[in-house]
């Protein structure tokens, strides 16, 4: 059976949290377009080259908690955003992610 581009990718929650991004020693404050247990995309108005290694740690939602991660851009595209994924989670950060996105995506939707 074919793996489809969801599935390679995670499933999608549109949501919109704040996230503070540091960068060697610049750091900017945006919003998540949307998350999954593998990545972000950012709606970042700053258009990051690929490969560029990030620092982001998230708020706290009542429902996620404190989380700093890092990154690595895997797209860039002025206007539409900047995504982000997360190559080296620990298990506790990949499932407080995991449970947030199955906890607020709409079962049956993939």
């Amino acid at each position: 059976m074919p793996i489809s581009a969801e599935s390679k990718r995670g499933r999608r929650l549109n949501a919109v949290m704040p996230v503070i991004l540091g960068r060697a020693e610049a750091y900017y404050v945006t919003e998540t377009k949307n998350v999954s247990y593998r990545g972000v995309c950012l709606d970042s108005k700053e258009a990051f080259p690929v490969g560029t290694q990030l620092q982001l740690v998230f708020g706290q939602p009542p429902e996620l908690p404190r989380l700093s991660l890092e990154g690595i851009v895997r797209w860039s595209e002025g206007g539409k955003g900047v995504g982000v994924e997360f190559p080296s989670m620990s298990a506790a950060e990949q499932q407080a992610l995991l449970e947030f996105v199955n906890a607020h995506y709409p079962s049956g939707q993939a």
